[in-house]
């Protein structure tokens, strides 16, 4: 089984692998953050999705918050910033309670790492600072921006040495950010109206192969078979038959794969946006036929995505059943990193739903891996297996092509 077989490794050539994966990395990245779902399916552990802008932060255990702010102020001092103040700009979800909890815990683990820290907002219109609710009523404040030559401030005086964007920028780069003095990690251009995820896989392929190839395992063994396919319209049904041939291919391939390792399972694929986040078009699939069997409401799904972008690329991506259960539920692990190095993580889970369907939905539940910080820093066991897959998929995520 996989897991096993990463646990041997690590436990048996730990110092190869940390020389293996620093030598892929990138120095002082400025991706800084981000989360990696991942699914275990016994045969297989893999990321199915890489977040360089990652929401989520309230559910990591009170350990691994620690351990994030302990990285990120080694991040920070090793890469000679000089940062004391940080201004963070986060997306604009007022009424979302779960996220506004996110930043509370974000801004809790920079000012644990010895920094001054405030948020800024990104919105037209807005003049004073907007106050943002938390589940348990607490408030925070976000506080408009002022350009001033190359430099940024906050309406209420605020001047940054830096700028953390939570804030994934589906819908283009703001000029505000564009052109300043101040660092901006991550990098606006890594915004998903420009970052696509067959990129990000073709990358996390080549890199999982080498690793692969270096300590005795089989590439598809950690990583996904995938198809790309662009100029779509789902709706007036435009462009359907690069997604149907496309399915039909990968799950032939599939059948190969599985026929060679003994699985008996039924192969399938995920349809999804090549761009984008929250779990929006997203479709499971067996054959070619349910493509152009797609009714109405599920055209409709796949054709609007986050903001009202309409979808007209999609990765066809290997469908990987999840064997993981936490209280009785379906999950899938998401582990959560700073400057490549994992902080911790959680399950997500969800009750009606089964191991092949995406978790990423209504009715989902977070649980966080409690003492998985620490087991993490020794490489050992299962959460070594998941920080091993996780850090790859990252430095993966650092070697795309669009930073600027």
């Amino acid at each position: 089984m996989i897991l096993q077989d990463l646990d041997n490794i690590l436990t048996s050539r730990r110092e190869e692998v940390e020389s293996w994966l620093e030598s892929q990395k990138k120095k002082c990245s400025r991706l800084f953050y981000s989360s990696v779902d991942i699914r275990h399916s016994g045969y297989k552990l893999a990321p199915v999705d890489t977040n360089l802008f990652p929401a989520g932060f309230n559910n990591l255990c009170p350990e691994a918050r620690k351990r994030a702010a302990e990285l990120t102020r080694n991040f920070l001092q090793r890469c000679g910033t000089g940062t004391r103040r940080i201004l963070l700009v986060p997306e604009n979800h007022t009424r979302n309670a779960r996220y506004i909890d996110n930043l509370q815990a974000l801004l809790g683990i920079l000012e644990a790492a010895g920094f001054e820290v405030m948020l800024g907002r990104i919105e037209e219109g807005v003049s004073e600072p907007v106050p943002l609710t938390t589940s348990d009523g607490s408030t925070l404040f976000s506080s408009p921006l002022l350009r001033e030559g190359e430099r940024v401030r906050t309406v209420d005086g605020f001047a940054p040495d830096l700028i953390l964007v939570n804030n994934d920028f589906s819908s283009g780069a703001p000029p505000i950010l564009q052109d300043i003095s101040i660092p901006v990690i991550p990098p606006p251009g890594m915004g998903w109206y420009r970052r696509r995820k067959s990129e990000h896989f073709l990358r996390y392929n080549r890199l999982a192969e080498d690793f692969a190839r270096a300590f005795g395992l089989e590439g598809w063994q950690i990583s996904t078979l995938f198809h790309q396919c662009g100029k779509l319209d789902f709706r007036e049904k435009a462009g359907l038959e690069c997604v149907a041939l496309g399915v039909e291919k990968l799950i032939r391939a599939l059948r190969l794969k599985y026929e060679q390792h003994g699985i008996t399972d039924t192969p399938y694929v995920y349809i999804k946006a090549d761009s984008g986040t929250y779990g929006m078009g997203i479709m499971t699939a067996r054959s070619g036929e349910e493509v152009y069997e797609m009714n109405k409401k599920t055209r409709h799904k796949m054709d609007v995505i986050k903001e009202g972008a309409q979808n007209t690329e999609v990765i066809i991506q290997e469908g990987v059943p999840t064997i993981d259960r936490v209280e009785g539920m379906t999950a899938e692990p998401l582990l959560y990193l700073i400057d490549a190095q994992v902080a911790g993580g959680m399950y997500r889970a969800h009750p009606e739903r089964d191991g092949e369907i995406s978790l990423n939905a209504p009715g989902m539940q977070f649980f966080p891996m409690q003492g998985c910080a620490s087991q993490i820093a020794k490489d050992s066991d299962v959460c070594g297996a998941l920080s091993l897959i996780a850090r790859l998929a990252t430095i993966a995520a650092a070697h795309e092509e669009y930073i600027g």
